[in-house]
Protein backbone atom coordinates (compact mmCIF):
# COMPACT_ATOMS: atom_id res chain seq x y z
CA UNK A 1 0.00 0.00 0.00
CA UNK A 2 2.56 2.46 0.65
CA UNK A 3 4.52 1.68 -2.65
CA UNK A 4 1.23 2.86 -4.24
CA UNK A 5 0.67 5.83 -2.22
CA UNK A 6 4.49 6.67 -3.53
CA UNK A 7 4.08 6.05 -6.83
CA UNK A 8 0.55 8.29 -6.81
CA UNK A 9 2.53 11.10 -5.00
CA UNK A 10 5.12 10.86 -7.35
CA UNK A 11 3.22 11.16 -10.24
CA UNK A 12 0.85 13.79 -9.33
CA UNK A 13 4.18 15.89 -8.40
CA UNK A 14 5.67 15.26 -12.08
CA UNK A 15 2.27 16.05 -13.65
CA UNK A 16 2.34 19.75 -11.41
CA UNK A 17 6.01 20.28 -13.08
CA UNK A 18 4.66 19.09 -16.18
CA UNK A 19 1.25 21.92 -16.14
CA UNK A 20 4.10 24.48 -15.10
CA UNK A 21 6.25 23.71 -17.98
CA UNK A 22 3.48 23.40 -20.79
CA UNK A 23 1.00 25.79 -19.26
CA UNK A 24 -1.70 23.58 -18.21
CA UNK A 25 -3.77 24.07 -15.49
CA UNK A 26 -3.32 21.30 -12.82
CA UNK A 27 -6.13 20.18 -12.61
CA UNK A 28 -6.51 18.93 -16.47
CA UNK A 29 -2.85 17.29 -15.84
CA UNK A 30 -4.24 15.74 -12.18
CA UNK A 31 -7.17 14.52 -14.47
CA UNK A 32 -4.98 13.11 -17.46
CA UNK A 33 -2.52 11.21 -14.43
CA UNK A 34 -6.07 9.26 -12.85
CA UNK A 35 -6.93 8.34 -15.87
CA UNK A 36 -3.42 7.02 -16.85
CA UNK A 37 -3.39 5.12 -13.24
CA UNK A 38 -7.08 4.21 -13.79
CA UNK A 39 -6.20 2.49 -17.16
CA UNK A 40 -3.20 0.53 -15.59
CA UNK A 41 -4.88 -0.58 -12.56
CA UNK A 42 -7.19 -1.98 -14.63
CA UNK A 43 -4.52 -3.68 -17.09
CA UNK A 44 -3.26 -5.34 -13.78
CA UNK A 45 -6.75 -6.47 -12.61
CA UNK A 46 -6.94 -8.24 -15.81
CA UNK A 47 -3.74 -9.92 -15.78
CA UNK A 48 -4.18 -10.84 -12.51
CA UNK A 49 -7.58 -12.23 -13.30
CA UNK A 50 -5.96 -14.04 -16.45
CA UNK A 51 -3.24 -15.57 -13.83
CA UNK A 52 -5.82 -16.44 -10.96
CA UNK A 53 -7.80 -18.59 -14.06
CA UNK A 54 -4.88 -20.31 -14.80
CA UNK A 55 -3.98 -21.07 -11.77
CA UNK A 56 -7.43 -22.41 -10.46
CA UNK A 57 -7.29 -24.62 -13.44
CA UNK A 58 -4.09 -26.21 -13.00
CA UNK A 59 -5.24 -26.68 -9.13
CA UNK A 60 -8.19 -28.42 -10.16
CA UNK A 61 -6.59 -30.65 -12.49
CA UNK A 62 -3.80 -31.81 -9.97
CA UNK A 63 -6.67 -32.50 -7.61
CA UNK A 64 -8.50 -34.51 -10.24
CA UNK A 65 -5.28 -36.45 -11.01
CA UNK A 66 -4.58 -37.09 -7.29
CA UNK A 67 -8.15 -38.05 -6.66
CA UNK A 68 -7.62 -40.64 -9.66
CA UNK A 69 -4.78 -41.89 -8.10
CA UNK A 70 -5.71 -42.11 -4.82
CA UNK A 71 -9.13 -44.24 -6.30
CA UNK A 72 -6.77 -46.61 -8.10
CA UNK A 73 -4.47 -47.48 -5.56
CA UNK A 74 -7.81 -48.21 -3.42
CA UNK A 75 -8.87 -50.34 -5.87
CA UNK A 76 -5.70 -51.86 -5.89
CA UNK A 77 -4.80 -52.28 -2.03
CA UNK A 78 -9.11 -53.82 -1.86
CA UNK A 79 -8.02 -56.61 -4.28
CA UNK A 80 -4.97 -57.52 -2.85
CA UNK A 81 -6.72 -58.08 0.53
CA UNK A 82 -9.52 -59.98 -1.16
CA UNK A 83 -7.57 -61.59 -3.17
CA UNK A 84 -5.18 -62.94 0.54
CA UNK A 85 -9.03 -63.30 1.49
CA UNK A 86 -9.56 -65.61 -0.56
CA UNK A 87 -6.04 -67.73 -0.62
CA UNK A 88 -6.88 -68.02 3.49
CA UNK A 89 -10.48 -69.26 2.74
CA UNK A 90 -8.98 -72.27 0.09
CA UNK A 91 -6.70 -73.33 2.25
CA UNK A 92 -9.26 -74.55 5.48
Amino acid sequence: MFRMKFILSTLLALAVCNAYAEEKSVKETAKEVGHSVGAAAREAGRETKKTAKKVGHSIKNAAKETGHAIHDGAKGLKKAVKGEEDKNSSKS
